[in-house]
């Protein structure tokens, strides 16, 4: 007979319940994203009530986890403990310090974002009658997000210059128009509705055309004129999220220098490669002695495309069966049996994205997740190809995706993956488990690349990539400390990752939207490429990659640094 739980599991154990549920039914879509459907037709409440009761559960929640003896607790549910604890102190903050969510520009694509998730998974007509609920709330979270913008500017927290005219003027435009194309989506999905159901999917994607049509004049005739340009975190909240957010304690200025040397690394990587390329390419030069040489390198081997548009995904499948073979015959991951790679294209709508993951999902065992590709040739210069299989395929985002769906889909209140969406975190400001998730799929790329993978074109790509997010942590960094404007931000680009200007500008908007999120990509694979030095050596001749890699999967989302005294304690 087993012993009976400490008072101190005992009373974490319905926190964390009471907690978990409370939070999904503030956060409707990051239920739908995690696989529990229950919340499929509804939207987040932007109310002042609901906001203020949402403030409420974190604090309170905090508190309580403040005064709880977490050393009396098993290790999993410490690990638990400090997942709620990340989550709730950093909505505390933002609420009650910063106000941030006056000034969230971000929300007013998030219910489009979510729908469009919503449609990549809908099989039924029941799934379809969600979406027309979850339509049907548009125009009212609408304008409850045009409310809280006009707090801010009322407050004297407006958004950013830069991020207001890119929502008013591209985005907008574009996501009003896909809901007049909405109501053909079932059956091109394969799903026959009723006369009824097509005609509530019909009124409900009128409604939200005019909803977001009408707040595209809102930004541009209200907001837009009292927005700011240079809207940043400043350094010393910068500080307080590399802490709070990533349990990372080094000083920006010493990150700062870590990217440098990286950036230099790779570059001398590159000088080493050139040789090669020399001997299989024709007109590439002898020597590629900088990051300039190299992209000039890869922008003529991009002009090789697949020839059609539906030679696409095949692309991506060949690719992907070549590294399942590679990785199971070099005992790097395991690959559970039977196990398949989903492969389709974006839904309509979806712009600017080559190629993502859609995880699967966590608590739906039903499904398994999917590779969703631009289904455009020209997108996709086959140099680029191998590298995206492995960071959004095998053995990235969607082996790591799978292995926590079956490690976790029954656990009761999996709150360690909270905030594991890219588009929910986007809408946060909290990107605390990106660390883990793309610094995995940046690490898997690394890993595949020393492991002798890539031809020699694709280990170029491989170099530039890593050389090209080393020089993202500076800037992000840079910018948002206020040691670079917006102007120098972009003069940085240009010069040191040898963008085009219009490149670089677009870059910067994206980390002036999402703050930190793409300081995660190298950083997390950083700290995942010491773990697996340091369990390497301290395991010396038992070290089994296969093994180690499965134990990463084991532990979920967990920040790599609270990994470590985990990973290196096991023989």
């Amino acid at each position: 007979m087993s012993p009976a739980p400490s008072p101190t599991l005992t009373a974490f154990t319905a926190l964390r319940a009471s907690f978990f549920q409370r939070y999904l039914r503030a956060q409707p879509e990051e239920a739908t994203t995690l696989g529990l459907h229950h919340l499929d037709d509804r939207l987040k409440d932007l109310s002042d009530s609901a906001l203020g009761d949402e403030y409420a559960l974190h604090r309170d929640t905090l508190a309580q986890l403040e005064r709880l003896p977490v050393e009396h607790l098993p290790a999993s549910d410490g690990l638990d403990w400090r997942a709620m604890l990340d989550l709730t102190r950093f909505h505390v903050h933002a609420y009650a310090a910063l106000g941030a969510h006056r000034r969230n520009i971000e929300l007013s694509t998030y219910p489009h974002t979510m729908v469009q998730y919503q449609i990549g998974q809908a099989e039924t007509s029941e799934d379809w009658a969600a979406i027309a609920s979850r339509l049907a709330r548009i125009p009212l979270f609408l304008q409850q997000q045009e409310a809280l913008l006009l707090e801010g500017l009322a407050s004297d927290a407006p958004p950013d210059l830069h991020s207001v005219r890119d929502f008013a003027e591209d985005q907008l435009p574009v996501i009003a128009r896909y809901y007049e194309i909405l109501p053909q989506l079932p059956g091109a999905h394969g799903v026959a509705l009723t006369g009824g159901a097509s005609r509530e999917l019909g009124l409900a994607a009128r409604e939200a055309h005019g909803a977001f049509a009408a707040h595209q004049r809102f930004l541009t005739e209200r907001v837009r004129p009292r927005a700011r340009p240079g809207v940043v975190l400043g350094a010393d909240e910068y500080a307080w999220r590399l802490e709070h957010m990533f349990g990372i304690t080094e000083s920006p200025e010493a990150l700062m220098q870590r990217a440098r040397e990286i950036q230099e690394d790779a570059q001398r990587a590159i000088a080493r490669l050139a040789p090669t390329l020399a001997r299989e390419l024709p007109d590439a030069p002898a020597s590629l002695d900088s990051l300039a040489e190299a992209r000039a390198l890869l922008a003529r081997l991009e002009a090789l495309h697949p020839e059609r548009d539906e030679d696409v995904i095949p692309l991506y499948r060949e690719l992907v069966g070549h590294t399942e073979q590679f990785i199971l015959e070099h005992g790097m991951f395991h690959v559970p049996e039977g196990l398949r790679l989903g492969i389709k294209a974006l839904p309509p709508g979806m712009v600017d994205v080559r190629g993502t993951n859609w995880p699967a999902p966590l608590l739906d065992t039903r499904k398994v997740g999917w590779f969703v590709v631009a289904p455009m040739a020209a997108a996709h210069p086959k140099v680029w190809a191998a590298l995206l299989a492995v960071h959004e395929g095998i053995p990235g985002h969607f082996l790591q995706s799978v292995a926590w769906q079956r490690a976790f889909s029954h656990h009761p209140a999996p709150v360690r993956f909270l905030l594991v969406t890219d588009h929910v975190a986007m809408a946060r400001g909290h990107f605390g488990p990106m660390l883990n998730i793309e610094g995995y799929a940046t690490y898997a790329e690394e890993r595949m690349r020393r492991a002798g993978f890539y031809t020699a074109a694709e280990e170029l790509t491989a170099l530039v990539a890593r050389a090209l997010r080393a020089v993202r942590v500076r800037v992000d960094i840079g910018l948002h400390t206020r040691r670079m404007d917006d102007d120098a931000a972009v003069r940085h680009l240009v010069h040191d990752a040898c963008m085009p200007e219009p490149n670089a500008q677009r870059e910067v908007l994206r980390y002036k939207r999402i703050p930190m999120q793409a300081i995660t990509y190298l950083l997390g694979a950083l700290e995942f490429e010491r773990l697996e030095a340091d369990c390497r050596r301290e395991r010396g001749g038992h070290f089994d990659e296969a093994r180690f890699h499965e134990e990463l999967f084991s532990f979920g989302p967990v920040l790599p640094t609270h990994l470590r005294r985990f990973m290196l304690a096991r023989p």
